[in-house]
């Protein structure tokens, strides 16, 4: 019998499950490839490659929480972003493990595309390796989430995707 989350409402005992708002940045270069980061041994899913982003804090609003995440994360000042999406689908924001506070997270994420920016590109103690993709060309172990946020991305026109 597999664990893994589905979209059906019997597959979740809704209190075992708690909301987590997160985000995560798109920065598409000149060539049409999406810079994706590898998640540092210092982190849950250490080794998966992911877009850039985070937990919002309590108290914090969504694009302040994006700006710091994404500084803390590669370095960079984000001066203007535009959102892509809101993901909430079970089948694919939902955790598999139980986080160490007792319960599994669903992410609730909102996906900013980067319009500009200040700074260079460089990992931190969250992320070991960055480097630019394209969706034919995606690197793997990937976030589960990720490849579907990345096509958004790419087909993004002004028409925010809700998933």
């Amino acid at each position: 019998m597999s664990t893994a989350p589905t979209t059906s409402s019997s597959a979740f005992s809704k209190s075992s499950i708690v909301p987590i708002p997160a985000v995560n940045g798109v920065i598409i270069n000149s060539r049409g490839e999406v810079l994706i980061t590898r998640r540092s041994s210092k982190v849950r899913e250490p080794g998966k490659w992911c877009l850039p982003g985070g937990h919002v804090e309590i108290g914090e609003q969504w694009i302040p929480a994006f700006r710091r995440e994404l500084q803390e994360e590669v370095g960079i000042e984000v001066l203007a972003e535009t959102l892509i999406g809101i993901y909430s689908d079970p089948s694919l924001t939902v955790t598999a493990e139980v986080l160490p506070e007792g319960h599994r997270g669903q992410f609730v994420v909102a996906l900013f595309r980067v319009d500009k920016y200040l700074g260079e590109i460089a990992p931190n103690e969250e992320v070991d390796l960055w480097d630019w993709f394209t969706l034919d060309t995606l690197p793997q172990p990937m976030m589960k989430s990720h490849p579907v946020r990345i096509q958004d991305a790419l087909r993004f026109e002004h028409e925010v995707f809700v998933r």
